[in-house]
């Protein structure tokens, strides 16, 4: 039975820049296996076709076929151990990124918590000036700048709140990063693509 062809490897890394992409490396890695198994395949199919001939000539034509075989099962070995290796690699290097990325939303979100304590103090600091104030002397066009200052700074911190949150997703999608984040891992996307060229064209 003739081999059938392996699904193509489609791989969710997006972003590279002048190089092929990891999966299309990958793709005709399987191409080249397949094209393998199927001149085997045929080649093994003349060999049993030849033995039910007879004469000297068909079995010295036998044993090169034979000869021919096995070095072709050789090359796909090769092959199929530069594509494990090549898949493993990817895999891994992909973990890494995925790992560098979260590292880096987890500081973006502990700077985002800070300064949503540094704008609360600031309001409630703002707020009992502006109380204490209406008790005094103060003018009601000073007292109307302490309250657009107050609400201005609150719409920072609900503004930074939901920076927060849309953080906290990115950070439990990771497979799936938004463009924001992309230039972050840019320059890792760009070390896979070099690492994955490294390992298949050596």
């Amino acid at each position: 039975m003739p081999p059938t062809e392996e699904p193509p490897v489609i791989m969710n890394n997006s972003g590279f820049r002048g190089c092929r992409t990891i999966s299309q490396h990958l793709n005709d890695l399987k191409k080249e296996n397949f094209s393998l198994k199927l001149r085997i395949y045929f080649l093994e199919e003349k060999i049993q076709q030849k033995f039910e001939e007879s004469g000297d000539d068909v079995h010295k034509r036998n044993i090169m076929l034979k000869v021919e075989v096995e070095s072709l099962k050789k090359e796909l070995e090769e092959k199929q151990q530069f594509l494990d290796q090549a898949l493993l690699t990817a895999e891994s290097l992909s973990n890494q990124n995925e790992a560098e990325l979260q590292r880096r939303l987890e500081e973006r979100q502990e700077e985002i918590i800070h300064m949503q304590e540094i704008l609360e103090t600031k309001v409630q600091l703002l707020q009992e000036e502006a109380e204490l104030a209406r008790g005094g002397q103060l003018s009601q066009q000073a007292l109307a700048d302490k309250d657009r200052l107050i609400e201005g700074l609150t719409q920072q911190k609900h503004s930074l709140s939901l920076q927060l949150e849309e953080l906290h997703v990115k950070v439990h999608h990771l497979s799936s990063p938004a463009k924001s984040t992309e230039r972050e891992v840019s320059h890792g996307e760009s070390r896979v693509c070099t690492q994955m060229q490294g390992l298949i064209y050596t």
